[in-house]
């Protein structure tokens, strides 16, 4: 369930802004403030208001830019808060960065909070959905087994119907077993994942005070600086449960070394947090990178790069820049 989650947020982070078409009504209605409001609230990139431009241009629409910057900003810094940050990530949502430096660590702390808990839901939702599923076969296989059954028990039935209702029985009777035991460990499976989530919620306060919510915190934050001081990285998301952050390189942009100038790589892609560790001056990414194509949401099946990505250890996030020499996981 967490990789099919996992490969719908990425699919949908290619795109960037996953904004909905406006119709020719609201592009000749011209409400561009409540437009900003709704790709504020969404999280979406500023690059959406091409896309909604784009789409009222065809029907001769005119864009505010300024209103709909207005409505943005406006429920961005309502986003961009703790609170906001949590029920962004209790939906489900995919961040991509939009807070900027200032608002992040706040609204990191309660979408990570968020997140995890949305998470453990996805995963109690998907061992409810494998319980029902197992006893709905268990049911009907039972039901199976009455009806022959009651084949065999009519003494008007003829010769070639009890022979079908014996096989059928043999048949409904393995196939009920095996539903049974499936039936069994979905069930503890539902229990282990109730107790993970009622576990998760009774310790979301001191989860916030570990080393692990810290760590986490403090990665999505610098790749999002990194995302920040690239013009060529498109924007970057993370993986629900693991928050491992991932990043789109756009179309034909190139990323270069910070030292050399030496070409890195060029996407479109994504390049894909293989690690992270401690090395002065401060922390260093490790990426590697699998091209694709932007907007599909399909990726090369192994890396074909990969790079470093060097951050200053500091109080906030000091990006420093790419390094090309980095070990490439090519299997």
């Amino acid at each position: 369930m967490r990789n099919i989650l996992f490969l719908l947020i990425a699919a949908a982070g290619l795109g960037g802004c996953a904004t909905q078409v406006m119709s020719e009504k609201e592009c000749l209605a011209g409400d561009w403030y409540t437009a900003g409001l709704e790709d504020g609230a969404a999280g979406r990139l500023e690059a959406a208001l091409n896309e909604r431009a784009a789409q009222c241009t065809k029907f001769g629409a005119a864009v505010d830019a300024q209103a709909y910057a207005s409505g943005r900003e406006t429920a961005l810094a309502r986003l961009c808060s703790d609170e906001g940050g949590y029920a962004y990530g209790r939906d489900g949502a995919v961040y991509r960065g939009v807070c900027g430096p200032d608002k992040e660590p706040a609204f990191l702390g309660g979408y990570l909070s968020g997140r995890r808990i949305y998470a453990l839901v996805a995963d109690r939702d998907a061992a409810q959905s494998a319980h029902d599923e197992a006893t709905g076969r268990t049911n009907y296989q039972h039901n199976a087994i009455d009806k022959a059954r009651h084949v065999l028990d009519d003494v008007e039935a003829t010769a070639e119907e009890i022979e079908d209702a014996k096989g059928a029985l043999d048949y409904a009777l393995r196939a009920h077993r095996r539903a049974t035991h499936d039936a069994e460990d979905a069930l503890y499976a539902l229990g282990r994942a109730d107790e993970a989530l009622d576990q998760a919620i009774a310790s979301s306060v001191q989860w916030r005070r570990s080393r692990a919510f810290a760590d986490a915190r403090q990665t999505l934050a610098e790749a999002h600086a990194f995302a920040r001081g690239e013009t060529a990285i498109s924007h970057c998301t993370d993986e629900i449960g693991s928050f491992r952050p991932s990043c789109w390189v756009r179309a034909g942009a190139p990323l270069r070394d910070r030292d050399t100038g030496g070409l890195c790589v060029v996407g479109p892609g994504e390049a894909r947090l293989t690690s992270r560790k401690d090395q002065a001056p401060g922390w260093i990414h490790d990426y590697a990178f699998y091209t694709g194509e932007e907007g599909s949401g399909r990726l090369a099946r192994r890396p074909v790069a990969g790079f470093q990505v060097l951050f200053e250890d500091n109080e906030g996030v000091g990006y420093l820049g790419v390094s090309c020499q980095a070990v490439v996981q090519t299997h």
